[in-house]
């Protein structure tokens, strides 16, 4: 079978398939940031189906340590499975998933999941036997309700100033209550406290991702392509939580979204709250400010207090256990998630 491991210098027809399936060109340096400078040394985690030296497809993993039940195990989260659209036809696909949990059974890997296209979900469910755990649910808050509705209707474009109000009242709404107690630090880099609160916080869900300070550095910190603000929550010097949040730079845009890319704190709602009103109190520029949100997590709760309405699911979430003893991480109540575990955010 000629399927074989990433070797150094496979990278520029890794990027030329990249193009011809996706239709975009990507940089080098986000690809070296995506695949090698993952702090996980089980990266870069990267099979490729090869035929008479032309690199026909290409299946990889952010292989990441997740708490499972409080306790460190290896996970994989599938990205960028391409196969050659002049290639189809000869079972590359079916090939390369076969033997991605193959190998990932070798090197210890206990869980895969991600978030595919719905073709590409229907062909991982069908030559995995995965299963389709839900699809996640988004949540929007409106800041600027003209600037929203004249996207769509031209004439609106007149009223916008109206916006203004409307986002003076709600940004007043977002400072008033129970910040007093608290510091709130915009950050440069996540220190060794991160660790600490990684460890305090494993019990949130039965499975989520370790957010460790190496891995949101990595994540965060030095993502070549988009500017984060983070935000820290101390309370009596001791880190309580954080929050992660970017807004579309303008570029001429009409609208700008916002996004709350990243959110954890320890169990106590007046954590939480105070770093979503002081993300929300950040993000004014935006016009709709958006993220997900698994149903039964803690956030969930939080923005619908804050009047986040849900507009739809748009991201299939498929998973496939690797041992008998993960079956039980099918369940979606299981799982805490954000828009900044998966590479598109």
């Amino acid at each position: 079978m000629p399927i074989r491991t990433y070797q150094p210098g496979d990278e520029n027809q890794i990027q030329s398939l990249f193009k011809k399936v996706f239709g975009t060109s990507r940089s080098m340096e986000l690809w070296q940031w995506k695949f090698l400078q993952h702090p996980n040394a089980s990266n870069p985690w990267i099979l490729l189906y090869e035929e008479d030296g032309s690199v026909l497809g290409h299946i990889s993993l952010w292989v990441s340590y997740a708490w499972v039940h409080g306790e460190k195990q290896p996970i994989g989260l599938r990205i960028d499975t391409m196969v050659d659209p002049d290639a189809r036809g000869k079972g590359i696909y079916q090939k390369l998933n076969e033997t991605l949990i193959k190998e990932a059974k070798k090197r210890g890997i206990v869980y895969l999941y991600g978030f595919p296209a719905p073709k590409a979900k229907d062909l991982f469910l069908r030559y995995t036997h995965a299963s389709h755990l839900l699809d996640v649910p988004r949540y929007i808050y409106v800041q600027k309700p003209i600037a929203l509705l004249s996207s769509k209707i031209a004439p609106l474009k007149a009223l916008r100033p109206l916006d203004r109000v409307a986002l003076q009242f709600q940004q007043k709404k977002f400072r008033q209550k129970n910040q007093e107690s608290f510091t709130i630090k915009e950050i440069s880099t996540f220190d060794q406290s991160f660790d600490q609160l990684a460890e305090r916080t494993k019990h949130h869900a039965t499975v989520h991702l370790v957010r460790d300070a190496a891995y949101l550095n990595w994540r965060y910190i030095k993502h070549p392509n988009h500017n984060y603000k983070m935000l820290a929550l101390y309370e009596r010097g001791e880190l309580k939580g954080y929050i992660v949040f970017r807004v579309e730079p303008k570029e001429d845009r009409e609208f700008r979204n916002g996004y709350i890319v990243d959110w954890l704190a320890e169990d106590d709602d007046t954590y939480w709250q105070v770093l979503l009103q002081q993300a929300m109190v950040r993000m004014k520029e935006a016009d709709v400010v958006q993220t997900w949100a698994m149903p039964k997590a803690h956030s969930t709760t939080l923005l619908a207090n804050n009047k986040f309405m849900h507009k739809d699911s748009p991201m299939p979430l498929v998973g496939k256990e690797l041992t008998v003893q993960h079956i039980e991480l099918n369940n979606p109540d299981a799982w805490y998630i954000t828009p900044g575990d998966i590479d598109s955010f």
